[in-house]
């Protein structure tokens, strides 16, 4: 459920207009020298699993979470290439959002045990060594705003982000740190940036509502890059929960409640920053499950393996395909397929037009089925599929030729 704290319920982004490290371009190669490879990346805490993510640049993957401050692991063979050192404060990992071509930017959480603040950070690596080049503590409520459990938004080469006293959104270049510029919140409302392709948006919701762990009324403001100036907010009808983007359009996935808890979703809400519209969707029924975007289409994973494909639109069912990985993460786009993965590392390509499914491989690590709203698994580096499972275990194989079953 939402609440004005840490919640550890994310919802998965998709591939949108922000690429990010999870799609793969048109006709991508392996990169050279590539083999299949299977890997454990060190550093993690027993007591934190299943929380490893990666971002792909090229033949390099940034690495985080599970109690793993921050790694560069080679895609072509899974060898270590740095580990970046402890803050030392413990940590749960750094959740790592984005790359640029000599930075690696993401948000690390204090341990739960830790006594000291700060308790959450925005922090930028050199993405050659993994030297520390600047911190900065936030105060965000990213998840109980928006749904989403993202403090910190790249769009180029800034870092948009929520100020240590959560008052004010802050631009701050990607390398140095320096603050470009500062927006106070509007009036009674706590506020998160939102990543929507080339035109980042800021959602707003009231304090009163955030105090009762239940945000109907959010809005959302188109957001001036070079200046942070909000435009005028848009009214959502809440509760809803950002999902990614299509057309230009920010997509959210209307909660359906039942009392204190959400059971799923009942509806689609699509905001058109350009034409200043709203417009909602009922979907036919309530659908719990793991949501995400990929290529213009919201999807659902279920926790039994039942994968169903939305039209944001309409709210239409466009497909639904029942899959043997249970507790699936977010999807992830390329190479004319959707992937879907269990904490197991078991993985899944769909055809993305009606579901089919091309291929499936067998479980790679032990593990449970995952959390629900786990964001994806599946990162692709180029034509090569790299898969987080249980333990902060990677493995990784030829999109074309995927392991055999059995």
């Amino acid at each position: 459920r939402r609440s004005s704290g840490r919640v550890r319920r994310r919802v998965a982004g998709g591939d949108g207009g922000d690429k990010g490290g999870n799609v793969a371009e048109p006709g991508a190669s392996l990169p050279e020298g590539f083999a299949p490879w299977h890997k454990t990346v060190a550093g993690g805490r027993a007591d934190i699993a299943d929380e490893l993510r990666c971002v792909a640049r090229g033949k390099a993957l940034f690495c985080g979470g599970g109690g793993v401050v921050a790694a560069r692991v080679d895609a072509r063979d899974g060898s270590r290439e740095w580990t970046a050192k402890s803050p030392g404060v413990p940590v749960q990992g750094t959740s790592l959002v984005g790359a640029t071509d000599d930075t690696v930017l993401g948000y690390r959480f204090a341990a739960q045990d830790a006594p000291e603040d700060p308790r959450s950070e925005v922090v930028a690596l050199d993405a050659e060594n993994g030297r520390e080049l600047w911190s900065a503590p936030t105060g965000a409520q990213s998840t109980a705003v928006t749904g989403r459990n993202q403090d910190a938004v790249v769009s180029g080469s800034t870092v948009l982000m929520v100020d240590a006293a959560n008052s004010r959104l802050e631009a701050r270049d990607a390398r140095s740190g320096e603050v470009t510029w500062a927006t106070p919140f509007p009036s009674g409302t706590r506020c998160a940036p939102v990543p929507a392709g080339s035109h980042p948006l800021v959602m707003c919701a009231p304090d009163t509502e955030l105090a009762e762990s239940k945000v109907s009324h959010p809005v959302v403001h188109p957001l001036d890059r070079a200046s942070g100036k909000l435009g005028r907010p848009l009214a959502v009808k809440g509760p809803a929960a950002v999902v990614g983007d299509a057309d230009g359009e920010l997509v959210l996935l209307q909660e359906h409640w039942e009392g204190p808890a959400i059971t799923g979703y009942d509806g689609i809400a699509r905001v058109d920053p350009a034409s200043r519209e709203v417009a909602y969707a009922r979907l036919k029924d309530t659908y719990a499950g793991t949501p995400g975007m990929a290529d213009g289409t919201v999807h659902l994973s279920g926790a039994t393996g039942r994968i169903t494909a939305f039209d944001p639109a309409t709210g239409r069912e466009k497909w639904a395909r029942q899959t043997a990985v249970e507790g699936a993460s977010g999807p992830t786009a390329g190479e004319g397929a959707l992937y879907f993965s269990s904490s197991t590392g078991r993985v899944v390509a769909l055809d993305p037009d009606d579901g089919t499914i091309l291929w499936s491989t067998d479980p790679q690590a032990d593990g449970l089925t995952g959390e629900q709203g786990a964001s994806p698994r599946v990162t692709l580096a180029g034509r090569a599929v790299v898969v987080a499972a249980d333990d902060n275990t990677l493995f990784a194989f030829d999109a074309r030729n995927p392991p055999e079953q059995g």
